[in-house]
């Protein structure tokens, strides 16, 4: 998995504050409190990529079409028409960019 945004920023901050002068921050500590942030990120990145992984099974096993009146009737329950609408291009999205979706 490449780099992510977050990672971006965050290497690139540690990067900045450590040439900065003006921090008063021991270096040790501040790569410390950088190095966690990274590791944090890559644990979410992987518990993300697991949770897509596992979408991806039911939608496989259970089939596309229930989900779709599934999420259409528990979004007429509590989301506005326009937020139903982003939920609904969300999803295709995320189905189109689906490793599995070649197979379909």
């Amino acid at each position: 998995m490449g780099e992510s945004n977050l990672q971006n920023f965050v290497m690139k901050e540690a990067e900045r504050q450590l040439q900065t002068p003006e921090v008063e921050i021991e270096s040790e500590k501040l790569q410390s409190f950088y190095s966690d942030a990274l590791a944090s990120i890559k644990k979410m990145n992987g518990e993300v990529a697991k949770c897509e992984q596992q979408r991806r099974q039911l939608h496989t096993e259970l089939g596309d079409e229930h989900f779709a009146v599934w999420r259409q009737e528990h979004g007429s329950e509590v989301l506005n028409q326009h937020q139903q609408a982003l939920v609904e291009q969300a999803d295709k999205m995320s189905l189109e960019r689906s490793p599995s979706n070649e197979s379909r």
